[in-house]
């Protein structure tokens, strides 16, 4: 079967591997569409927070695919079924997953190539929650990538008024689109964006420098601020002492939960949550090589892709 593979640093190829044979609790599918989740997977191809930073190695949570084997153990699925798979195997032709790991029915009325996103979208969702996001709070949401884009739905259902920061206009525009009541450039826009502010909630999708956040006299983080490192890094390292006046609390990213799959699939279903609009480009499965080679050298060019298996 085929399979993506970051050979080396800085190189995929697309290999020929064994099918994975399918166990009596398992169900064995076979990818129908699988999206690209940008920042993670450039972590582990260039040797970013991600990946140990060894070779081969691969990442890949987003596959929409049909049940075309099941074990004598498994009771909820059956033959033809169409899924979503919140495990890690990677963009490969096969895979196979338990019931009771992060597998949910692909939403109805949900075109497959959306419901790859339900991933992403489990990402900012669970982050939110654990930020405690409510209609009280004033959110800034920094970074405008498929994460960056649904923790401004996330946290526009959740109730609070929400800004994005993003250096990049037309994903400003789309951030807008997508429910955002505000949108900046932090770089020109620095002050408006302070003006705007200050905010008791920071779904921080970008890296930024949290430091810059906290600043006295100009901190955009208000007394008692929630932030949630959702980006990925090696370190987080931040002023002690101004975190401390402010009173703020960190929340560390994780992976979604299976409660949390469950009812962003709902929402994606309900057409509360976007996610066809993260989606820049549906390409066939051989063209990977040159989407990750853009991913390398280009990343800013690249919007949510999803390679299509059946092309």
């Amino acid at each position: 079967m085929k399979g993506i593979m970051f050979t080396a640093k800085g190189v995929t190829e697309i290999i020929d591997e064994p099918r994975p044979e399918c166990g009596e609790d398992e169900v064995l599918l076979k990818t129908l569409f699988s999206g690209v989740s940008n920042g993670t997977e450039r972590s582990f191809l260039i040797g970013g927070p991600y990946g140990n930073q060894k070779w081969p190695n691969r990442i890949g949570y987003l596959n929409i695919s049909e049940v075309v084997e099941k074990g004598s153990a498994i009771t909820q699925y059956e033959l033809g079924d169409v899924v979503y798979t919140g495990t890690f195997p990677g963009h490969v032709e096969y895979h196979t997953a338990r019931e009771s790991a992060l597998i949910v029915k692909s939403p109805p009325g949900l075109g497959y190539e959306a419901a790859t996103m339900l991933g992403l979208a489990g990402v900012s969702y669970f982050n939110a929650k654990q930020a405690g996001v409510s209609a009280k709070d004033e959110v800034l949401v920094t970074g405008s990538g498929g994460i960056g884009f649904m923790a401004v739905q996330a946290a526009k259902y959740m109730g609070a008024h929400v800004t994005l920061a993003s250096r990049t206009r037309n994903r400003r525009e789309l951030g807008a689109k997508l429910g955002a009541d505000a949108a900046f450039d932090p770089e020109t826009e620095a002050e408006a964006l302070r003006e705007n502010g200050s905010y008791s909630v920071l779904l921080e999708c970008a890296g930024v420098d949290i430091d810059s956040l906290m600043k006295p006299k100009n901190a955009l983080l208000a007394p008692f601020a929630r932030v949630a490192l959702v980006a990925g890094r090696f370190r987080v390292d931040y002023n002690f002492l101004w975190a401390s006046m402010l009173r703020v609390s960190f929340h560390q990213s994780t992976h979604f939960d299976r409660p949390t799959l469950d009812e962003v699939a709902g929402l994606a279903a309900g057409g509360t949550l976007d996610l066809g609009a993260l989606i820049k480009d549906v390409v066939p499965i051989d063209a990977a090589v040159a989407i990750y080679d853009t991913l390398r050298d280009d990343p800013m060019s690249l919007g949510g892709t999803v390679f299509d298996w059946g092309r």
